[in-house]
């Protein structure tokens, strides 16, 4: 009884850290399943067939869901409240299951996607083998046990064994996976801050100052971008399947459209994260005499390099997905649009954010300014095709410049506030 109590309270501590992370991924999700999965849509089976027939789509498909569901699966299986639990006098399998239970919960839309398509036993083994990933993700560990772990997770999703193999393989990659996350499990997110490359000049100094603080900080808010724009890269491939897409300026377009929906409420929090940083440091900035127009262009630049960076990954995603060495210059083609349209993304609502700061009555204006940016790109995409490109770079770069030279009377602004 007492270690049922003990097992009821770390699933309890688990899921109060992982709503507040998991809670937006799985509504955007839910959002994109309806639509990709609608009556006149694909159907999960068209997803385990592509999976079954194509090396490059199935590790496009695994690496974006355990890139979508990290932070998720971090919060839930080592929440900080909890790990004063681990020194009571209790058997370690306790926490080992409550641990694995958590993750193996986590992967619930991935076991339906493969339950589905290709039947319950299916739906079970992609369970355990992405609670073996997510797992062997958190230990980050280099043991020769653990890499043994990680080589039969890569041989059981790419080499795809009969289901006599496959469960044992699937079951032993988890339990290696899940004991080295839980022996790192005091570690994770306990990281020593690295160093940083320090420039003379102002505006890179600053800039780099300010990547290292949300780097170091706000580690959070970059996963929910990286998860969110992950769906989107996700999407990409599986839509150019169901609408049969080939032309490379029709998966261009779609990837403007696609990217824009995904990229631009995650870079909204990226925003926001530089501004407190930015707000951290201000009694500084006041000293050393910043302009504020200087401290505007740091953050946008800031911004529009997490967003470039965010964009070039979860493009490479998308380019992985369309696969096949015809597609070369068309998973290029999609990953420069990716870094681009995030860099643009990126640098204006790092204005948009700041605007939110200037005073209580516009603290929604970030998240708006993400919502029409994510419209805009739709819809310009839809209209203009990838000369839509141009266009968002154009009005990007105006409102940057604006945004420039309106910072000090938004500052002022908000002192008097």
């Amino acid at each position: 009884m007492p270690y049922l109590l003990l097992a009821r309270t770390l699933l309890g501590l688990s899921a109060r850290a992982a709503y507040p992370v998991g809670a937006p991924i799985y509504l955007g999700l839910a959002i994109v399943a309806s639509v990709l999965f609608g009556p006149t849509g694909m159907r999960a089976s068209d997803v385990t067939r592509a999976a079954g027939g194509s090396v490059a789509f199935t590790i496009a498909l695994w690496s974006g869901w355990l890139l979508l569901a990290l932070p998720i699966a971090r919060a839930a299986f080592a929440p900080r409240s909890a790990l004063f639990l681990r020194w009571m006098p209790a058997p370690r399998w306790i926490f080992l299951l409550a641990g694995a239970g958590c993750l193996f919960a986590i992967e619930a839309p991935f076991i339906l996607l493969f339950g589905r398509g290709a039947g319950l036993l299916a739906g079970f083994v992609a369970g355990i083998l992405a609670t073996a990933g997510h797992s062997l993700l958190l230990a980050r560990s280099s043991r020769p046990l653990d890499l043994a772990a990680a080589a039969l997770f890569g041989f059981a999703v790419v080499a795809r064994p009969a289901p006599a193999l496959l469960v044992p393989i699937a079951l032993v990659a988890a339990v290696l996976g899940v004991r080295a996350a839980f022996r790192r499990a005091p570690e994770i997110g306990a990281r020593a801050p690295r160093s940083f490359v320090s420039p003379r000049s102002p505006l890179p100094a600053l800039a780099v100052a300010l990547a290292a603080v949300v780097i170091r900080g706000e580690a959070p808010v970059i996963g929910r971008a990286l998860a969110l724009g992950a769906l989107g890269g996700l999407v990409i491939p599986l839509a150019a399947l169901g609408h049969d897409l080939t032309e490379p300026s029709s998966i261009g377009a779609l990837s403007i459209g696609v990217l824009g929906l995904a990229l631009a409420p995650g870079l909204s929090g990226i925003g926001a994260a530089v501004m407190r940083a930015e707000r951290s440091a201000e009694w500084l900035l006041d000293a050393a005499g910043t302009p504020s127009s200087l401290r505007a262009a740091a953050a946008a630049a800031v911004c529009a390099a997490f967003g470039a960076a965010v964009g070039l990954g979860v493009g490479a995603l998308a380019a992985a997905g369309l696969g096949g060495a015809s597609r070369i210059l068309v998973g290029v083609r999609v990953v420069a649009i990716g870094g681009a349209l995030g860099a643009a993304i990126g640098a204006v609502l790092a204005g948009s954010a700041r605007v939110a700061g200037s005073s209580p009555k516009r603290a929604d204006r970030n998240m708006l300014a993400a919502l029409l940016w994510a419209a805009a790109a739709a819809l310009g995409a839809s209209s203009f095709g990838e000369r839509s490109l141009l266009l968002i770079f154009a009005i990007a770069a105006a409102l940057v410049v604006r945004d420039t030279r309106r910072a000090g009377p938004l500052r002022h602004q908000r002192g008097f506030q």
